[in-house]
């Protein structure tokens, strides 16, 4: 038997070759290892250069139990490993931190060996990121040594993971010979060739820093601590408990931008406003004097923090968007003078199943809410009933979007011109591309501060430079002033007790203020409650009232006044609140009310 012509002295040479020259690509993988001098080797690998050194020949052979209890008789013991790839080896790990970033050439007869010293790192990290693999992902191996631009050795193998199409984000090993380490996370697209776009870039960031995203990093000084069994258990780990957020990013970062047009509405979109401005071409709403999306920012009716509503866009391709998530810019047109006005854009807006639609609807009903849209159509001599027809089979004819409520209050107070034709692809029903830059472009521009300058002239046309011609005030939300009074009125009143406590007190003429609170030292503080959509709304309207309860004519009732509101204000706002209190010059202060807590959430 040709195997029986190896001694341990062959053996032993055989593993020095080895060290210095590394292993073929075809012989790395190996079940079993054989030990020398603490080192593992290939088992095949090893006798077959140890053969060489004989004959100069290949040794063919089987690695079977009878010619591993000859190798065993010789001396040596072994090691097995299921998977086929021995742990990480300290030796390998320090050679490639040696090379690594330097230049790399073919004439260079130190360098011959480079690739087949590197493979072994190269497998193994294949083979970990292999062992992760779950559900429908896929593998992108990582097998190149060397940079593809330049003939450098490579500061890391970053094999990935990923679902659907490698574009985004993805969960990827990595054996970093630069700064020593290896790691596991979930990770994204940032400085590589198939780097993500700005904005999704800065997304990607945002989502990071909210969800304190861990990056676990093991020194190669530490990896004696390790083996497969606790390398694999921890990455698996890792990758459960972070698929939620690949999920919900796999989402965000492949939305795509979109416009969609609305039907008009002198009402903010709370309730129908009727006729007026309706569209003028054959359509369901011109037919009817109402639209789909009548309801779309009624911040009443939220269902577990989302808003469920209607596009018509979505509407006619509804299987095709199912699931998808968009950002989604509004704007709507003005039957009566043919302008177009950008409403607002929605982030994140998620296209819903029939199921899901179908439970709204229930819910709608259980809270008499479907009762009430229709009693809005009542009251303007609309046909109600055409909300019991579009439900009838399909309760995705009146739901099949959602959103992040909270996004309502951030819905401008006014309309913007559309005044380039092309910012608006279509005036149809349907839901169109649009560059990101348009939909920055309206944001920025709502955002601009006062300008005497913009549009001050004497012959300025009034109909394009009004951004609201001909519509109502804005809605304020009924049930949740109510709902909100009530609680607050029984959170001041368990706090300092009923009797300094009360509602609708009488202010000057016929005015009624919502809550007063008389202090200890006998002075009042009068309390206005708002409950806009926006904010701004709700300071417009609420800080001239508490003003006129408090000053008018030429007195001061009150030595404090509040304004309540169930929104959080933003930093701009809570910059804007400081700047009132320091102009007016007189106690003034805004609280945040949370009605599902029952409590103050913060105080400005």
């Amino acid at each position: 038997m040709e195997l029986k012509k190896i001694k341990p002295y062959h053996i032993q040479k055989a593993s020095e070759l080895i060290d210095n020259q590394g292993i073929p690509k075809d012989s790395i993988w190996s079940q079993y290892y054989v030990l020398i001098d603490g080192k593992e080797y290939p088992f095949k690998h090893l006798l077959r250069t140890a053969y060489n050194l004989i004959s100069n020949d290949k040794l063919k052979f089987l690695s079977n139990d009878s010619n591993r209890d000859y190798i065993k008789k010789l001396g040596f013991e072994f090691t097995y490993y299921e998977g086929g790839y021995n742990f990480f080896t300290k030796q390998e790990l320090e050679f490639y931190s040696s090379i690594v970033n330097t230049d790399y050439r073919t004439s260079n007869p130190k360098h011959k060996y480079y690739g087949q010293k590197l493979y072994p790192v190269i497998a193994k990290a294949k083979y970990w990121a292999e062992q992760l693999l779950i559900d429908d992902f896929k593998l992108k191996q990582d097998g190149n040594w060397l940079n593809g631009h330049v003939a450098r050795i490579k500061p890391y193998f970053w094999p990935r993971i990923y679902t659907d199409v490698d574009k985004d984000v993805f969960f990827n090993v990595e054996v970093n010979g630069s700064e020593k380490f290896i790691s596991y996370k979930l990770d994204g697209y940032f400085e590589t060739t198939k780097a993500l776009p700005e904005h999704k870039i800065k997304l990607l960031q945002e989502y990071k820093d909210l969800i304190d995203w861990e990056w676990p990093k093991i020194l190669f000084d530490t990896l004696d601590d390790y083996n497969w069994e606790r390398l694999l258990s921890e990455s698996r780990e890792y990758v459960q408990r972070y698929l939620p957020h690949h999920n919900h990013l796999k989402k965000i970062l492949s939305k795509e931008t979109k416009i969609a047009r609305i039907t008009w509405n002198t009402n903010q979109w709370v309730k129908p406003s009727g006729l007026l401005g309706k569209s003028i071409n054959p359509s369901f709403e011109k037919e009817n004097g109402f639209g789909h999306e009548e309801w779309i920012f009624d911040g009443d009716k939220i269902i577990n923090g989302f808003k469920y509503a209607f596009l018509e866009p979505i509407h006619k391709f509804r299987s095709k968007y199912e699931g998808k998530i968009f950002d989604i810019s509004l704007y709507s047109r003005d039957g009566k003078s043919g302008k177009n006005y950008w409403v607002t854009t929605l982030k994140d807006v998620e296209v819903i199943n029939k199921n899901q639609a179908d439970e709204v609807l229930r819910h709608y009903k259980r809270e008499g809410w479907f009762d009430e849209m229709k009693q809005d159509l009542y009251n303007l001599s609309l046909n109600s009933q055409q909300l019991d027809e579009w439900v009838k089979e399909d309760s995705s004819q009146l739901f099949n979007i959602r959103f992040d409520a909270l996004q309502i209050n951030q819905v401008p107070n006014l309309l913007t011109p559309v005044l380039d034709p092309k910012d608006v692809p279509s005036s149809r029903y349907t839901l169109m591309d649009i560059p990101i830059t348009i939909q920055q472009k309206y944001e920025k521009q709502i955002k601009t501060g006062f300008s005497f300058d913009d549009t001050g002239s004497e012959d300025a046309d009034l109909d394009t430079n009004g951004t609201r011609k001909g519509t109502k005030n804005e809605i304020e939300l009924i049930f949740k002033h109510n709902v909100l009074q009530k609680k607050f009125l029984k959170y001041l009143q368990h706090k300092y007790g009923k009797s300094f406590v009360k509602r609708e007190c009488r202010a000057s003429g016929a005015s009624r203020i919502d809550i007063t609170q008389r202090t200890k030292d006998g002075g009042y503080i009068f309390y206005e409650i708002k409950t806009y959509n926006n904010l701004r709304s709700s300071i417009r309207e609420g800080v001239g009232q508490l003003l006129e309860y408090c000053l008018y004519p030429n007195v001061k009732e009150a030595e404090k006044v509040v304004l309540v509101s169930h929104v959080s204000p933003s930093e701009e706002l809570i910059t804007y609140f400081n700047h009132i209190k320091k102009f007016i010059n007189i106690p003034f202060s805004y609280i945040h009310f949370d009605t599902e807590k029952g409590e103050i959430i913060s105080e400005i």
